[in-house]
């Protein structure tokens, strides 16, 4: 009988802990629904600012070959790929000569601000063969393979964050984007671009610089010789027909 009583009260002893235990548990495991959203937001964040800060190259290493083709190959193979970059922008408000670099993941240029001025990469800019103005009704493009990166991106025009582009297939996807940097929405209006070869700049980058001021210097060239046929006066010993 003594040992039947002391079960029953062990057991009644179990039945009084237990939830409490089991409560106590409970409480440090799962987090209330409020919580666990902050928990989520802050999580995705955190992945999207280590994806900004990661720098690993999309564009592979220059091959000898196209060493090779310089004028003086051994004094361009003293300059690294993490040194010469992936292309040239020629800022079209001080003219500062900014290196591009193609890193893998969603922000491809990172942010397309000029290292003097701040202002955003433009229309009037000049760059190299890696960046390339897209019209905005081109959306059908070729399909990359699995293993390669959509080479379209948008640019947030409030902050100059690059932002590769969706595919659906082989249809491009500029809508309904919200810029990672400055909460800024996309309705298809951001600037958009194709990103080309890195290989005539990866030969020979300041013939590549040279070839971008000639191209500048063109464009103002006849910019201005457009301005002065509309400026100019009829002159009074043109040739008149007379009935």
């Amino acid at each position: 009988m003594r040992q039947i009583s002391a079960c029953l009260k062990l057991k009644g002893l179990v039945e009084k802990v237990e939830p409490k235990h089991i409560r106590q548990v409970a409480r440090h495991t799962y987090l209330p629904i409020a919580d666990y959203e902050q928990f989520k937001q802050h999580d995705l964040l955190a992945g999207i600012q280590e994806e900004y800060d990661s720098r690993i190259p999309e564009e592979a290493p220059t091959e000898p070959l196209l060493i090779d083709e310089h004028r003086y190959p051994h004094l361009r193979a003293l300059r690294a790929d993490d040194e010469i970059g992936d292309g040239l922008w020629l800022c079209c408000h001080c003219r500062h000569e900014n290196i591009l670099h193609h890193y893998k993941g969603r922000f491809p240029f990172k942010h397309l601000t000029c290292n003097r001025c701040k202002r955003l990469l433009c229309s009037e800019c000049q760059t190299t063969e890696v960046l390339s103005q897209l019209p905005y009704g081109m959306i059908h493009v070729p399909k990359p393979s699995d293993s390669e990166e959509v080479r379209y991106l948008h640019v947030c025009t409030n902050c100059g964050l690059s932002h590769r582009a969706e595919m659906e297939g082989s249809t491009l996807d500029f809508y309904g984007v919200t810029c990672a940097g400055c909460g800024t929405s996309s309705y298809g209006d951001w600037p958009r671009y194709h990103i080309g070869s890195v290989e005539p700049y990866r030969r020979d980058p300041d013939a590549s610089y040279a070839r971008l001021v000639e191209q500048k210097a063109e464009r103002a060239a006849n910019l201005a010789h457009h301005w002065n046929e509309n400026d100019r006066a009829p002159s009074r010993l043109s040739c008149k027909n007379s009935d």
